[in-house]
């Protein structure tokens, strides 16, 4: 079985190769800043992404991209943006565990 030592290791590898987000809208990604990248008191690796377009737009998905430029985390959304509207919180959060199969 994993550590204790051995689990946060591969939390802080999470959070550390983890250095893009991009956001969707029609067939375009645009990229987007990541504004926070922690590891919780629970060990969840959490990443959360301010997405601010400028513009009215829908918002079909988002996504983390690694530092060897690698899509590791994709999901679809359907959030409509108007003109008042200054942005949407996205977040995506990672359960890091282990567990015995028999």
């Amino acid at each position: 079985m994993l550590t204790t030592a051995a689990l946060n290791d591969f939390r802080a590898f999470v959070k550390k190769k983890i250095w893009k987000a991009q956001y969707k809208v029609g067939s375009t990604w645009y990229d987007a800043t990541i504004s926070q990248s922690a590891i919780l008191g629970n060990g969840v690796v959490r990443i959360q992404i301010p997405i601010s377009p400028g513009f009215a737009c829908t918002i079909t998905g988002a996504r983390l991209i690694s530092t060897s430029n690698e899509v590791w985390a994709e999901k679809a959304i359907s959030v409509g943006i108007d003109d008042a509207a200054t942005s949407l919180l996205q977040w995506f959060e990672f359960v890091i565990t282990e567990s015995e199969v028999s």
